[in-house]
């Protein structure tokens, strides 16, 4: 008994210490410190006469202007003049008036080149040589095998090399370096898929 004792008392001080503890949370009281709170009744409405017996205003308010200033504002310095000189004389006209010349016949102007770079040749190779690597890198590609996503980027690495090859005919070096890089990049990618 002295042994059932010895297990049985220490579980009943536990468990009662563990009750004590679960009491010592804040808990609300049943019933309020003070009296109840009253709602104040709401204030009467003032109602106006209706809206139409209002007249309409047809149009915006007047603007105010700014409130005037109580302090005069200091007499500003005139600009100082500057002189312009006086235009030519026009040309004394001549009795017998001059006829109008015939107009330059056209002149067809070769096409403008835009070459952004200093040594266009290492950079027209470099260009050429990724636009090499992406069609051949796209060429070895399935493009039925690929998903959706990857046939997307497909087309995208694919314009980007006729983009490239277009700027690089018009001498758009910078351009065409940045879309045959772009185009080069792309085709690594998805052959590595």
């Amino acid at each position: 008994m002295t042994d059932l004792l010895r297990v049985v008392v220490p579980a009943a001080l536990i468990a009662s210490l563990a009750g004590a503890a679960g009491c010592a949370k804040a808990h609300a009281s049943a019933q309020p410190g003070g009296p109840a709170l009253e709602t104040p009744v709401a204030p009467p409405r003032a109602l106006s006469s209706p809206i139409e017996s209002e007249p309409t205003v047809t149009g915006a308010p007047p603007i105010e202007g700014p409130a005037p200033r109580t302090t005069p504002e200091p007499p500003r310095a005139a600009a100082p003049r500057v002189e312009r000189p006086a235009p030519p004389p026009p040309a004394v006209a001549s009795e017998t008036p001059a006829p109008n010349p015939a107009p330059p016949p056209p002149v067809d102007e070769p096409a403008r080149t835009l070459q952004t770079t200093a040594n266009a040749g290492p950079a027209e190779q470099r260009i050429r040589g990724l636009l090499a690597n992406a069609s051949r890198d796209l060429s070895r590609i399935d493009y039925r095998a690929l998903s959706v996503d990857a046939q997307a980027q497909y087309d995208i690495a694919k314009r980007f090399t006729e983009q490239a090859d277009e700027a690089l005919k018009a001498k758009n070096i910078v351009f065409a370096e940045q879309l045959a890089d772009k185009a080069a990049g792309l085709a690594a990618q998805l052959l590595k898929r």
